[in-house]
Parts: structure tokens; C-alpha cells; sequence
């Protein structure tokens, strides 16, 4: 059987190591010093070095002649670790020895000396999947493990890992390796290999691992066993089915041109080709960062390609540097949780942008200059504008024109959503009403819903039986005195009663105070009238109607 590209070419010397250097150079001048520390902690990204270094260190220190801290590979310990066969050296899987019990057995064992060489070397691998009780049983071993014995731990999810761990540990955090640095490591590995690789196909491979040297040399193995020399970056995209490169980019084309017919063409064509929403989604998303940057002279290389970096910095004079931001949040932002419907969710996405004209005011934003455009051709009579429970917009009910409505109030919009305010009406043009507040009533009760950490007001008032608006005052008057006092013993805090009163300003565009009083006999017998009883009433009401005149049933 073969041996896969990545364990063939594991590392044999801490020079071998890529994109670790500050990590190996430390290394190196503790062993040639002889400052060895009796436990270490490495941490990073899968597919980065750990464990190839751990092993690296161990032969280092059991090296017979070492050169400047690094081993021979030569001497009959460090060919016995290179072989697996070393009692020197124990490697445990952190993930099926978890339990206490398996630790327990480590402390008793550790005790033992080694056989061939100086030290006797515990690697534990992914050592944070370990129970707290096996952190705990591991403790007094790692603080104070014999002096032949040294441990390391390799973990990919240092945040899993007890401080009181790391604490006794010398910790060296392990980097993304560069794709510069990995490109070079697969070219030389080619060449070892007698293959034949394009540069493209091995640039494309070193960004796809994701800063891992160990999923790319998996890459690249997958990639020689399918296709036959020169190996393509035609030939990746194939293997891997990756989206071509030119359907995003002339979906950004169309796009930029507010085109939605053709951007919707493209993006269907490449569905029906059976590709994936995501990577379109993610090939989106990069295509926008670079231009971003194009936009920002902040990138001088065309590292996406010739043709690739032409095409964007022509788009990048028809693009606005607010309309990328917008699109790029847009894009950023979209979750595809139903896979059934993610290109739906891109098309949505895509289809808004094209249609909806961005500006400063948008970005981060619903659309501000849209909004007001909307706002200056309604009339708050004929229509109630709709807004948060915190937000109150007020519709005075005795405006009876759109050009009157627009000299009274004046409407803006705000920036965070595109709500409409209306400034408080002045006292003197003001005939405050009951129907002002019935309008508005359950607005009001959603905006008490909670009142300087209480909830109690919004609930309250739900029992009010009846409310008069008397010159500077509100009267709620209740059935019930228990009500009547809960209602006043929530009112003694001034700050509640603040709350209480700045909303009802809102509403009535008047300052007014509050009194809570109980309903006499005949005040609850009588019938409320039609803008208290018919609900049907209220929302004729909060829709702009008034009530002219109210006339009782014949019976």
C-alpha cells in the first residue's frame, strides 16, 4: 500500500517545519542551551505542525549528537521514533483517553524511566477533549511530572483547555501557514514526486486548504491519483466542482449594471448545471472583497489573475464604494439553513440589490432617501404609519388635509429603519381629545409594556374601565379598588410615573398629568361609548376616520 503525500513528507527536522518559525526557532535555541521546560502546550489550526513538531522535539531531545538543536535523524533513537518502534516515545489520543482513569493510569506510568534515550516524551493529542475530572487528575502530574519525563499537549481548541492547565505549560501558538509558503512546500513536493503540476492548479490548492499544509497535500494526492500529467486548474475544478470562475464574475457584471433579467439568467444557469448556491455565495463574496480594495488602492497584485483583476477594476469604476459595502453586508448576512431554498434566498438577495438604489444614507440602513420619498406623498389622515411598540407616531385627529397635515408635523426619518417621528404638536394649535388617545391606546399599552424595569403599567392600564382627557390631565378610572390602589403604589415611583407621562406626551403631543380614581355606580353601568366599545371603531380610527357624531340605537 502507498503512503499518502502527507505522511511520506512529514517533517523530520524543526527547519522542515513551514510557517512556524517563531515557534521552532525558540525550540531550537532551548535545546542547544539545554533550558528544556518539563511541559508544553501547542495550540492552532488543524493541519499546521503540531504534532509533527512534538514529534521533532522528542527525537531533538534524545538525539545522540544533535546539530544546533535539531536532530540527526541518523542515530538509532531518533530512527526508532522515525519508525514508530521507540518506548521513549508515547503518544496518546486525547479524544478516546478522556476519561479519568485513563489519566490515572499516565500518572502511574510516568514514573518509569526511559529506556534508550535521556527523556522519556508524553505527546497527548487534542487534549481538550479531556473531562474536567481528567484535567483535574492531570494537574499535579503536569506541575510536577519526574525529571526524566516531559509532556506536550496538542490541542486545536486552546479555549477548552483549563486555565490551570495552560498556566503550567510554556504555550507556542501555531499561525494559518501562508499560501506563498505553501505553494513553494507542494512545488518542491512535485518535484520529489516527479508530477507535473500548473502553478495555477497548485495556487488554487493552497488556497482552498485554508492555511492548512495538511489538507493540501491531501488535495494535491486526490488530484494525482484521478488525472493524468499536466494536472490542470481545469482539471481541480472538475475533481472539486468548483463554481468557473467567470459565472460570478459576470454575475457581478450584471449586477453592477442593475441588470436584474441577466443577473438572474446567470445565477439560474449555473443551479441548473448543478452547482453549489454556496460557492457561488462565497466566490461572490471574494470577487467583492477585491474590489473593495481595488477601490481603495489598497492592492497593487493581480493575484486573482490577469484577466480576473482587469475585468474587476473595469467594473470598479461603474461600482460606488457605498453600493459594494452594501452588497457585501447583504451577502454577508444571508443564512441558508433550508438548502431547498438557498438559491432563492441568493436571487432575493441579488434582485434587491439591482432594484434598490443605494446611497449613504442605506448602507447599514433601510433605505432612508426611499422612505422619505414614500412619506412626502401620505397624508396622515388616510393612513397610519406603522412602527415599533417603542416608537409612537402620532396622527392628530383633528387635521383634515395632507397640506395642513404637512405645516403641523414635521416627519423624518430615522436612520436606524427608516421610521417615521412626528414632532410634538405645540400647545396652542392643539385641541387635545378623547378620541386622540383611544386612537392610539393600544400603541401606548405595547409602549408600557415595560417602564424603568417594571412591567406592571402596561398590564395595569389593560383594566382601565374608562379614561377622560380633562384641559391637563388624564383621568384612568378603574373598576375595582384594588386596582385603583396597585396602580397608584406603581405611580409613587417618580420615575414610573415619568415613564407614564412622557408617553402619553407622545401620544397627545401635550404635556398632561395623571390621575387614577375609581369609577362611580353609574359610570360602570353606563355603556362606554362606540370609540371604547367597537374594535372595529379603533381601527377605523388608527386608519384616519373620526367620529362625527354618535347616535344610541333605537330599540
Amino acid at each position: 500500500m502507498s503512503e499518502v503525500l502527507y505522511r511520506k513528507w512529514r517533517p523530520n527536522h524543526l527547519t522542515d517545519v513551514v510557517g512556524q518559525e517563531h515557534v521552532t526557532r525558540i525550540l531550537e535555541a532551548a535545546i542547544s542551551t539545554g533550558r528544556i521546560a518539563h511541559a508544553y502546550l501547542f495550540c492552532g489550526p488543524r493541519g499546521t505542525g503540531k504534532t509533527s513538531t512534538a514529534r521533532i522535539l522528542a527525537k531533538a531531545l534524545n538525539c545522540m549528537s544533535p546539530i544546533e538543536g535539531d536532530p540527526d535523524n541518523e542515530c538509532e533513537v531518533c530512527l526508532a521514533i522515525n519508525e514508530g518502534r521507540s518506548l521513549d516515545l508515547v503518544e496518546i489520543d486525547g479524544a478516546s483517553n478522556r476519561r479519568i482513569n485513563d489519566i490515572r493510569d499516565l500518572s502511574e506510568k510516568i514514573h518509569y524511566g526511559p529506556t534508550e534515550g535521556k527523556y522519556k516524551v508524553y505527546i497527548i493529542d487534542e487534549v481538550h477533549m479531556l473531562t474536567t475530572e481528567a484535567f483535574n487528575a492531570l494537574l499535579k502530574t503536569l506541575e510536577e511530572p519526574p525529571d526524566h519525563a516531559i509532556i506536550i499537549l496538542a490541542t486545536t481548541d486552546i479555549h477548552k483547555v483549563p486555565l490551570t492547565i495552560i498556566s503550567r505549560c510554556q504555550r507556542f501558538d501555531f499561525r494559518r501557514i501562508p499560501i506563498a509558503a505553501i505553494k513553494e512546500k507542494l512545488t518542491r513536493l512535485c518535484v520529489s514526486e516527479g508530477v507535473k503540476v500548473d502553478p495555477e492548479a497548485l495556487e488554487f490548492i493552497a488556497r482552498r486548504s485554508g492555511g492548512s499544509l495538511r489538507d493540501s497535500e491531501n488535495l494535491l494526492d486526490q488530484a494525482i491519483v484521478t488525472f493524468e500529467e499536466p494536472i490542470t486548474l481545469s482539471d481541480l475544478n472538475d475533481l472539486f466542482n468548483v463554481v468557473d470562475q467567470s459565472l460570478p464574475l459576470q454575475l457581478l457584471e450584471s449586477i453592477s449594471k442593475k441588470d436584474v433579467i441577466n443577473s438572474v439568467e446567470v445565477l439560474g444557469r449555473f443551479v441548473e448545471n448543478g452547482g453549489d448556491i454556496r460557492q457561488m455565495h462565497g466566490a461572490l463574496i471574494d470577487l467583492l472583497r477585491t474590489l473593495v480594495l481595488i477601490k481603495s488602492d489598497a492592492i497593487n497584485s493581480d493575484e486573482d489573475g490577469e484577466e480576473v483583476d482587469s475585468r474587476l477594476r473595469l467594473m470598479a469604476s461603474g461600482f460606488d464604494l457605498v453600493e459594494v459595502f452594501g452588497l457585501m453586508k447583504t451577502l454577508v448576512n444571508l443564512e441558508f439553513n433550508n438548502s431547498l431554498y438557498s438559491d432563492i434566498i441568493l436571487e432575493m438577495a441579488i434582485i434587491e440589490t439591482c432594484t434598490v438604489k443605494a446611497s449613504a444614507e442605506s448602507f447599514g440602513s433601510n433605505k432612508a432617501e426611499t422612505q422619505t420619498s414614500k412619506v412626502k406623498d401620505v397624508a396622515p389622515v388616510s393612513r397610519r404609519v406603522a412602527g415599533p411598540p417603542d416608537r409612537l407616531s402620532v396622527a392628530p385627529s383633528n387635521i383634515t388635509s395632507a397640506t395642513s397635515s404637512k405645516e403641523r408635523v414635521k416627519q423624518k426619518v430615522d436612520s436606524a429603519g427608516g421610521i417615521i417621528d412626528r414632532e410634538p404638536i405645540s400647545k396652542d394649535d392643539a385641541s387635545v381629545e378623547s378620541s386622540d388617545l383611544d386612537i392610539h391606546w393600544n400603541r401606548l399599552l405595547q409602549s408600557l409594556r415595560q417602564t424603568v424595569n417594571r412591567f406592571n403599567i402596561g398590564a395595569l392600564l389593560r383594566g382601565c374601565h374608562e379614561r377622560k382627557l380633562e384641559e391637563d390631565r388624564v383621568f384612568f378610572m378603574f373598576r375595582y379598588g384594588s386596582h385603583v390602589e396597585r396602580m397608584k403604589s406603581e405611580l409613587s415611583d417618580p420615575n414610573v410615573k415619568k415613564g407614564l407621562e412622557d408617553a402619553l406626551e407622545s401620544v397627545l403631543g401635550k404635556k398632561m398629568g395623571v390621575e387614577i380614581k375609581l369609577a362611580d355606580d353609574d359610570s360602570v353601568r353606563r355603556s362606554k361609548p362606540a370609540s371604547q366599545r367597537s374594535h372595529l371603531v379603533r381601527a377605523a380610527q388608527a386608519m384616519g376616520a373620526r367620529i362625527i357624531q354618535e347616535k344610541e340605537k333605537s330599540r
